[in-house]
């Protein structure tokens, strides 16, 4: 198993200078030696989920290996009253945390199913309700309901503004990534992923999604499966090499990356409803998709009364590398 201490092995060189090597390779082999389960209530989002421990997961089968794949999903069978923590689920954490390289997701499958539903691959430092004075987040993959395009947010508490070299803001946001408790609805950096990157239409076109942190600069990728660069097989893979635009690619303006942007845990989560995707419900975010889809707004009823929507509700990874600059 990696230590976070075996982990500080990043140096923020210039990248020319310094190629990437292999750290993490997460696979089926190792996959549960290198995570923790975290057994609660969802806090976070206040989402309509009930994290289980790494036994439970194992013995119903939400984390298990299939065919040399890591799943990780989410109670298809039972109901659930809308007055409980909500439908069972995983929240993954990894052991190792790291401050800077290339983070490489090879998906199998991701969540998909629809109405209700928020799962969420990211990474950050520090929960923001529990340790806001040390928070970085950057969101990998995240979406909610029936949304076939993917997003990415960055946060940090650390004074952050940024330049956009490639990406497309949500609407909403700015160029300012800084997050604090009492601040506008605004902050946080956020980008919009083109359209099929996110739910079925991803896990019909889509295998790759790679983060590069660095002092000088963050980019996030998308690859199809036919469009996988070669090197990510090597031990050594270059992403200055790489002939696809990156969907989001940003440097520091009034922001030390280095500071703003470290100690990263990977978090695998699957919730429903909460402040996101139980929007949808209430028509306030999305014109009400899913009010109008299930003919109703109480999305804790929802979730919780349909289980068999949410049996293709589950990440299946080929695995998940680090690569850091010797």
């Amino acid at each position: 198993m990696y230590t976070s201490s075996v982990l500080a092995l990043a140096s923020f060189a210039i990248p020319s200078l310094a190629a990437y090597q292999p750290v993490w390779n997460y696979n089926a082999s190792n996959f549960w030696d290198n995570f923790n389960f975290i057994d609660s209530a969802d806090i976070f989002t206040r989402g309509f989920a009930q994290y289980v421990g790494i036994d439970e997961a194992l013995s119903s089968g939400l984390a298990k290996i299939n065919n040399g794949k890591v799943r990780l999903g989410v109670d298809s069978k039972n109901t659930y009253s809308a007055t409980s923590s909500g439908r069972k689920s995983i929240r993954l954490q990894s052991w190792g945390n790291f401050d800077n390289g290339l983070l490489v997701a090879d998906f199998a499958h991701v969540p998909v199913q629809g109405c209700g539903m928020w799962p969420a691959f990211w990474v950050y430092q520090g929960e923001r309700p529990i340790t806001p004075g040390a928070y970085s987040e950057i969101d990998i993959l995240e979406n909610v309901n029936v949304h076939t395009a993917n997003t990415h947010s960055f946060y940090t508490a650390e004074k952050c503004t940024i330049d956009i070299q490639k990406g497309n803001l949500v609407p909403e946001k700015s160029t300012n990534c800084h997050w604090e408790s009492n601040g506008p609805s605004s902050q946080g950096c956020s980008f919009n992923a083109e359209d099929g990157t996110f739910n079925q239409p991803f896990n019909d076109q889509y295998k790759v999604i790679a983060l590069q942190v660095e002092s000088e600069r963050m980019r996030i990728w998308h690859f199809k499966k036919n469009e996988v660069p070669a090197d990510l097989n090597s031990a050594n893979p270059n992403p200055d090499a790489w002939t696809k635009t990156p969907t989001v690619h940003i440097t520091p303006k009034s922001c030390d990356f280095h500071k703003a942007f470290q100690r990263f845990h990977i978090i695998i989560n699957i919730t429903f409803c909460g402040s996101w995707a139980g929007d949808d419900f209430n028509n306030t975010n999305y014109a009400g998709q899913c009010a109008k889809r299930t003919a109703t707004n109480d999305c804790k009823s929802w979730v919780g009364n349909h289980p068999s929507d949410f049996a293709n509700t589950y990440f299946e990874f080929n695995s998940i590398k680090l690569f850091q600059r010797a």
